[in-house]
């Protein structure tokens, strides 16, 4: 995050040093939003974690106008609210500050902090949805998800389901911690036993509660958010020839490509030559093969 000032003025007689403050998002991620389409009911606080401090001349400072108080790092901490979505390199609205400075006072320094909603940038970005020869689908079929924002997720908390034609199975809440730092992977699947899920090195094991059918069917990973779920992303297929090969899985070609439709030009089979486990074509928990930059 980057705050900056836009301009600022003090007035002598009443005491009170003005500036017109923006908040600037450096991050991949959208902020002010759980999703990237939400605005987030808090919005963007930027809040003062230490002072205003006088470091030269004599008296107090203090923050005229703020938004609210609020616990933060400590009690009453003062803020200003940005209700914004600000997506990478936006900048806000400039809003108003004022402080309370008595012409006294030489200097003074305060440290900002921010809280806000951070939107989730996870990717599904390799699928394995027809393990084939002597694994079954019961046990060797298993998903992978790319983190592309700035900041590492847990997963713990987010839900995860499929939708064959008989229509959204029910959600399936990932019940342990699973940290997927910026830029790297996470594998879900059936089970975490490499002697009977085909080799797949998979971080956490759903169970019965997602079967990827070999025809048609859609993946999805959401955030449980208030009394609502918010989808962070879904992939779809309807070409069982194309996505439901046996033993080969379905790769993206790069995180930040449309990853909608699992048939499409965007995907692509993982390599003859990228092979997991006894026979498996795949890459989990890895670039992938089909990787285009």
């Amino acid at each position: 995050m980057q705050i900056t000032s836009v301009g600022g003025s003090y007035d002598s007689s009443a005491e009170v040093l003005t500036a017109n403050v923006t908040v600037k998002n450096l991050m991949q991620e959208a902020i002010g939003t759980p999703d990237g389409t939400m605005t987030a009911p808090n919005g963007i606080r930027v809040f003062f974690s230490t002072g205003p401090t006088v470091q030269t001349g004599a008296g107090s400072v203090s923050v005229a106008n703020p938004d609210g108080y609020a616990f933060f790092t400590a009690a009453d901490q003062p803020y200003f609210t940005y209700s914004e979505i600000l997506d990478k390199n936006e900048v806000s609205a400039a809003k108003t500050w004022q402080f309370d400075v008595p012409t006294t006072v030489g200097t003074f320094t305060f440290t900002l902090l921010v809280q806000t909603e951070v939107q989730y940038l996870l990717v599904i970005n390799e699928v394995l949805t027809n393990p084939g020869g002597a694994i079954s689908d019961v046990n060797g079929e298993w998903f992978e998800i790319y983190n592309a924002g700035t900041l590492g997720v847990d997963l713990q908390g987010l839900v995860i389901a499929d939708s064959a034609a008989s229509g959204r199975r029910p959600y399936h809440v990932i019940a342990s911690s699973i940290n997927v730092p910026s830029g790297g992977y996470a594998v879900l699947g059936a089970v975490v036993d490499t002697v009977i899920n085909g080799g797949a090195d998979v971080d956490y094991a759903y169970g019965s509660a997602l079967a990827l059918a070999n025809s048609v069917d859609a993946l999805k990973i959401s955030r449980v958010y208030g009394t609502d779920t918010l989808t962070l992303d879904r992939v779809s297929y309807l070409n069982a020839a194309v996505s439901a090969q046996n033993g080969i899985s379905r790769e993206l070609k790069n995180p930040a490509l449309d990853n909608a439709n699992m048939d499409g030009s965007n995907w692509a089979d993982a390599s003859a030559t990228a092979v997991y486990g006894a026979a498996g074509r795949g890459t989990p928990r890895a670039q992938n093969s089909a990787y285009v930059p």
